[in-house]
């Protein structure tokens, strides 16, 4: 400062410098005029005209010397900055093990969250890639016993026709099936089918790469037309541009392709092409809500606006039609919201938190590192400094130091990034993320991975360039390198952050491994995980009447059981742990007084054929299973789980109850009466519940499902093994080839999927846990081995005096021990005031699980010891002699 002040003061100004120069040649030219006879007063009147305007003269030297001031001060610090950098890298050559050491942990870290930004940039940050997505939003019907509910059609025509702040509303299906087409083997292929209304595509603002999309008049004309999408239209027809306007067969039936949408426009659920779904205003299904709706607000509507709105019309449709709509509302939330959910946001600020920390501590480490170079360079900056070297000069030699080495991370950490998000497809499990979410390695990766890069640089940096500039330059120069301890504390302080960071992170993996084996071991209910399983769908116009569908599962039962490797057979319409076609039913007890319809229980409805139970091995706790005698023309019968027999009757029997039944999706249906025959052992719905699920299972022979799924338990073997049998199995029976089959898996394979949530978010955590575990020990043996080597004369006259070996280790355990311990405490003091966060995201497991707690500190203690190992018998094994002698 002093030096800045001094150069400031002794400094000419600009304006000092223009005018002494002005009046010099308006003096030397008044002298020559004077010398050749005018009068003095005269020559100085002449001179003045002879230069001209002195005020533009004086302007016009000014702006000049501006431009020199600039040019100059530009070109210093272009120079300067040339010469920082080529000395950088001549640092870095002169010692390639540190800058290889350097660079790769800094790689690690700025690749790391360069792969979690993208997944975060996609679910928090980038608008939906469609035209004006912030006009976009979810519509839902609300009642009293849900918030969320789906859309009834009638429902969904009446929203259209009254609503005053929506540009187009429209409807969609995306779980409904496949059709069935003649694939190019001869054999049948199903294709994935979305159903939407006439006005989806100009909802969500999609333009077709041939043709048009459904236009009103397809709806009215009840025309069978079908959008395809881009990779179908590619794979199935070979990009043939011709195929727009001419018939594809698809489960039997004629469809015109009218048009082929880009790919990208599959947001809201993957699949091969869409068919316009009818609308229609029946009565009867007012109550049949299935559909998701979406719209488009006018421009300059506001979300609040429109929830007022369409709140009118609900109250209008409630007052008349107080059978289906009375107590009905409708709920509005923008379309990001709906399709990235609050879990997985909430999961991407964690990873992204996670790897932050990450990278706090490999910026810890490189910091550590630089700091023994900046003490082992004291006498190099001490010679600078006497020199002319001021303080600012020296740290911003070291800072282009930093971040010339943080750039060679940050090249290597956007290669790392690039291989991770190329890698993810297989690390991340299949329907994990919405298909918005799809993490890229774009130029907003790049750009992310260059500020980070840029700060790292500059905050690994700061300490190690102040450290340098600090000290007496005499007293450096005149001691010993060796001796110098300065940045010592620092280092500690940085080391008992890095410990703290990693017990914060081991903690909250350890809490989401104990989650992770929690859910996995819950006891199903079923103990066959060897089962092969796909959905089975028959052509409505094949099988019109349930006798039908019964006849044509029987005849593919009897078909598999003559193949050698099936040991048994079964349908259901819901797998465990995995999707149900049934869905919820309300029910009531037969002769109790009845109530109404929101006040009604409801439990899961589950199809099944009689062999389900013994497929599965799924005991029967109390009565009988089902039976070939139960009939559609016998006494109707179900058996419901434990679940119901507690919740419902208590300690008592439940045989011979009877219940009345009615599908929740039509709540107005007249009930169908039941009696239980008999209880089920508790099969889990998910993994994760917190109370057990109703269940209520029929018999398939008295209430058929045409969408249904097949389990097959093979003799020996895997169960995937049987999958080409069982299909050739099905084409036997089904010789007209209008049989969709998908989904084929294993009940093993849908118990991990139902975990595989849990699963990432374990193995992510814990991944970077024992990143940020291992990147805390290697700072804790780091500091320990140059202790050790700056102390080496303080052992040495230790052990000359004495000391013996178990001191020499005590004192280094004890150093290290101390130091783990100090930040093991702020690590565990943060993760207990933070652990509450994570209770969303647990399950059996509490936010302060003593056990995860003791775990840590044992993993800790114990990695301790191993990093103080080295350095210890090191400093045990210093010969006086030789040391003292080299002193």
């Amino acid at each position: 400062m002093r030096r800045s002040l001094r150069s400031w003061i002794w400094r000419i100004p600009l304006e000092q410098e223009v005018d002494e120069e002005i009046g010099f040649h308006l003096d030397m030219l008044t002298r020559e005029l004077v010398d050749s006879g005018l009068e003095p007063a005269a020559a100085r009147r002449a001179a003045a005209a002879r230069i001209g305007d002195l005020a533009r003269v004086r302007r016009v030297c000014l702006d000049s010397g501006r431009r020199r001031d600039r040019t100059m001060r530009v070109a210093q610090w272009i120079e300067e900055l040339r010469t920082d950098v080529r000395f950088a890298l001549r640092q870095l050559r002169s010692a390639p093990v540190f800058a290889v050491v350097a660079a790769a942990t800094l790689a690690l870290g700025i690749g790391a969250n360069s792969a979690i930004f993208a997944l975060v940039d996609r679910a928090l940050l980038r608008p939906l890639p469609v035209a004006e997505p912030e006009r976009l939003v979810s519509l839902w019907e609300t009642d009293a016993s849900t918030s969320r509910g789906r859309v009834a059609v009638p429902n969904l025509i009446d929203w259209i026709d009254r609503n005053r702040t929506f540009e187009a509303i429209a409807g969609y299906s995306p779980l409904v099936g496949g059709m069935v087409m003649a694939g190019t083997d001869g054999m049948a292929q199903t294709v994935g089918r979305q159903w939407t209304t006439a006005r989806f595509f100009d909802v969500v603002g999609v333009t077709p790469l041939l043709g048009r999309v459904f236009l009103t008049t397809d709806d009215t004309d009840r025309l069978n037309v079908v959008v395809l999408s881009e990779h179908f239209w590619r794979a199935r027809f070979s990009g043939d541009r011709r195929l727009v306007n001419r018939t594809i067969t698809l489960d039997g039936v004629p469809y015109t392709v009218v048009g082929v949408v880009p790919d990208g426009f599959d947001m809201l659920g993957r699949t091969d092409l869409w068919a316009l779904m009818a609308t229609d205003r029946r009565p009867d299904l007012r109550a049949a809500r299935f559909l998701h709706a979406v719209g488009r607000l006018t421009r300059g509507t506001t979300l609040n606006a429109a929830s007022g709105d369409l709140a009118r019309v609900a109250q209008e449709l409630g007052q008349e039609l107080p059978a289906t709509n009375a107590g009905t509302g409708v709920a509005l939330e923008p379309l990001r919201d709906t399709l990235v959910g609050g879990d997985l946001r909430f999961t991407a600020l964690l990873f992204l938190g996670v790897v932050g920390f990450v990278l706090l501590l490999c910026c810890a480490n490189v910091a550590s590192l630089l700091l023994a170079r900046a003490t082992a360079r004291r006498q190099e900056m001490a010679i600078r400094s006497a020199l002319g070297a001021g303080r600012r000069r020296i740290v911003r030699q070291m800072l282009t130091e930093s971040v010339v080495l943080s750039a060679l991370g940050g090249a290597l950490g956007v290669a790392v990034g690039a291989l991770l998000l190329a890698a993810a497809p297989m690390l991340i499990p299949e329907g994990l993320l919405p298909l918005v979410v799809a993490p890229q390695f774009d130029m907003r990766v790049m750009l992310f991975c260059a500020a980070a890069t840029l700060l790292v640089g500059l905050l690994f940096g700061v300490a190690p360039a102040w450290s340098a500039s600090t000290g007496s330059p005499r007293q450096a120069l005149a001691s010993d390198s060796r001796t110098v301890t300065a940045g010592g504390r620092l280092r500690a302080w940085l080391v008992g952050g890095e410990v703290a960071v990693a017990v914060l992170l081991l903690v909250g993996a350890g809490l989401l491994l104990r989650t992770l084996l929690v859910v996995e071991r819950a006891d199903r209910g079923y103990r066959a995980d060897e089962v092969l399983t796909m959905m089975v769908d028959p052509l409505g116009s094949e099988y019109p009447t349930g006798d039908a569908l019964v006849g044509f599962y029987d005849a593919v039962s009897e078909e598999l059981r003559k193949v050698s490797t099936v040991r048994q057979v079964a349908w259901t319409s819901a797998l465990p742990l995995g999707p149900s076609e049934s869905g919820p039913y309300s029910f009531e007890f037969a002769g109790h007084t009845a109530v109404s319809r929101d006040l009604r229980p409801a439990a899961e409805y589950q199809i099944v054929s009689d062999s389900y139970f013994e497929t599965l091995d799924l005991p029967i706790v109390a009565g009988r299973p089902f039976s070939g005698a139960d009939r559609r023309d016998t006494a109707l019968v179900c058996i419901v789980n434990e679940a119901f027999v507690r919740t419902h009757f208590g300690g008592r029997s439940p045989l011979g109850a009877r219940l009345q039944l009615r599908p929740e999706t039509t709540p107005q249906a007249a009930p169908v009466e039941r009696e239980i025959v008999g209880v089920a052992r508790q099969v889990k719905g998910r993994p994760d519940e917190a109370h057990d699920v109703l269940q209520v299972y029929v018999p398939m022979s008295q209430g058929a499902l045409d969408d249904i799924y097949l389990v097959v338990r093979p003799a020996a073997g895997p169960a995937s093994a049987m999958a080409p049998a069982v299909r050739a199995a099905i084409g036997r029976i089904d010789r007209a080839q209008l049989v969709s089959i998908r989904g084929v898996t294993t009940l093993g394979a849908v118990a991990r999927a139902a975990t595989a949530r849990h699963r990432f978010r374990a193995v992510i955590v814990m991944t970077f846990a024992v990143l940020a575990l291992v990147l805390a020990i290697v700072g804790v043996f780091g500091m320990l081995a140059y202790l050790v080597q700056q102390r080496e004369r303080d052992f040495a006259v230790r052990r000359a005096l004495g000391a013996t070996t178990g001191h020499v280790l005590g004192l280094i355990t004890g150093s290290a021990m101390r130091l783990v311990l100090a930040g093991a405490l702020v690590g565990f003091a943060v993760a207990a005031l933070s652990a509450r966060a994570l209770a969303t995201l647990l399950f059996g497991v509490q936010p302060l699980d003593p056990m995860t707690f003791l775990a840590v500190f044992a993993i800790l203690a114990l990695t301790t010891l191993l990093a103080t190992v080295a350095p210890a018998w090191r400093a045990s094994r210093i010969n006086p002699a030789v040391a003292l002698r080299s002193q």
